[in-house]
């Protein structure tokens, strides 16, 4: 099956969830209040720093199970089982060391009101309970993404995105908006993946009798996953910590006025994401020039996308928040939001180098960037929200993502391809200048001009584009000349 289909199987995979979120945020700020919301953020931000214990196998599994495509199925589920056992045993540790750990850090380091404090610390096994599920749910999704099983997949994630978001909703409007409520609800939605998951991998790895744990394979995954797992210990620190600070330096409240439109720009990545994923099953069995060249065709795509879907972005953020929640939220968040909107277009660009070191075995070169970046990060994040407040945290996000691109894309060799990104600068820039205020206005119209230039740059410069959209706009034509064929 085709890259493209792969891709847009993980596209709506990703896309499904946030239609359920642009209707259930404004209830859930309703129904539980912007105190609790920045809490639950904190909570699970927390919880995403222990996926440390995953140790890199979660990734090493769909590596090795990728390489492993033509051999026995007893040979792929050897690996599967050995990451798996090594998975659970790892979860189980890493939930004890959060529960410790996080008993002083919610009693003393957040700023928020007794009442949700004392709910977080009663909620605690619930959190912990979490971690095990998600070491466990890593490999699962690995053996899949290794056997290019990308519909069920995503299939899956819907069906669980949407209990995760419905199920915690429907307790907080019907029985209590308290966390001792939610956080169980969260854990218990997610738990319902893990069945669905492991079905799929015993009908397409398939499951077959075999030997439950390998050590030679266990030092392969660990060979692979070290590096990998460094980049876990830090990758938190550097995406995730900009709210942990502005809820310790700031407040709660902040946070959700920082977490809302990150959220929401940072949906945007589901396109990098879903093809980098359809692409690291061939990186990783392809030789490496042809796995640079298939990096380059898809990067000069990849760019055309990002940069209409950026200057889309930077011109209606500001009225869909004004509309979507509130003027006063909007006042707050529609500049943080854009400066996030920047560092996304190029996180997203970098996507493709980083798949392709990790599929082309050399996931030490961005575990070594990510400890390289990690202290100027912090020392600039501090400053930032010290002197600047939620737009200075903003920034320093989008300059970490930027720095780090640069690099991926010369460690990788794909610097030639950003010769086009000086135009796709200048455009986003133009957005952001002429961001309408009101929906009928001179800006409007600028802002419209703008998006229409950039989808003739993106044409321009992506032949596969074009002749993809060419290729739909035929089959929409036959299909509806069928149509009226049978039914005149």
């Amino acid at each position: 099956m085709s890259i493209g289909r792969h891709t847009l199987y993980n596209i709506l995979g990703g896309i499904a969830p946030l239609g359920v979120s642009l209707v259930t945020v404004p209830i859930y700020l309703h129904a539980i209040g912007e105190a609790r919301y920045g809490v639950l953020a904190i909570v699970w931000l927390f919880t995403g720093y222990f996926g440390v214990f995953d140790m890199g196998l979660a990734r090493a599994s769909a590596y090795h199970l990728a390489r492993q495509h033509d051999e026995a199925p007893a040979v792929r589920s050897t690996t599967f089982w050995t990451a798996l056992w090594l998975n659970l045993s790892f979860g189980l540790l890493g939930a004890a060391v959060l529960y410790a750990v996080a008993q002083p850090v919610f009693a003393h380091f957040f700023h928020m009101p007794e009442a949700l404090r004392r709910n977080v610390l009663v909620s605690l096994p619930w959190i912990a309970a979490a971690l095990p599920l998600g070491t466990l749910g890593g490999v699962l999704v690995g053996a899949l993404q290794a056997r290019e099983r990308f519909g069920f997949l995503n299939l899956n994630g819907v069906l669980n995105s949407m209990l995760t978001q419905i199920v915690p909703l429907i307790v907080a409007v019907f029985i209590s908006p308290e966390l001792t409520w939610l956080i169980p609800a969260i854990v218990l939605a997610r738990a319902s993946e893990l069945v669905l998951l492991f079905a799929g991998v015993w009908r397409f790895l398939p499951i077959v009798p075999s030997v439950l744990f390998d050590r030679t394979r266990a030092r392969a995954l660990f060979t692979y996953g070290g590096w990998i797992s460094i980049s876990n210990i830090v990758g938190p620190v550097l995406v995730t910590f900009d709210r942990m600070l502005i809820g310790a330096l700031l407040s709660v409240q902040a946070v959700t006025y920082y977490t809302v439109p990150y959220n929401l720009v940072t949906r945007m990545t589901i396109i990098p994401g879903a093809l980098v994923t359809s692409l690291f099953p061939r990186f990783s069995r392809a030789e490496s020039g042809d796995g640079g060249r298939l990096a380059e065709r898809s990067l000069i795509m990849l760019m055309a996308v990002m940069t209409i879907l950026t200057v889309v972005g930077m011109a209606i953020l500001p009225l869909f928040l004004r509309y979507w929640i509130s003027p006063e939220f909007s006042q707050h968040g529609a500049a943080v939001g854009m400066i996030l909107l920047a560092g996304v277009w190029i996180n997203g660009l970098a996507y493709i180098p980083y798949g392709l070191l990790q599929g082309q075995g050399r996931p030490d070169i961005t575990a070594k960037l990510h400890l390289i970046e990690l202290p100027f990060f912090l020392l600039i994040l501090w400053g930032g929200i010290h002197w600047l407040g939620l737009a200075g945290a903003a920034l320093a996000w989008s300059l970490r993502v930027a720095a780090d691109a640069l690099l991926l894309f010369y460690f990788a060799r794909l610097l030639s391809t950003l010769r086009y990104m000086l135009p796709a600068m200048a455009m986003i820039c133009l957005a952001v200048i002429v961001a309408p205020q009101a929906i009928i206005s001179v800006q409007s119209l600028l802002a419209v001009v703008i998006v229409l230039f950039s989808m003739v740059w993106a044409l321009w410069i992506a032949p596969e584009l074009r002749h993809s959209l060419v290729t739909a706009a035929l089959r929409l034509r036959r299909i509806s000349l069928a149509r009226m064929g049978k039914y005149p």
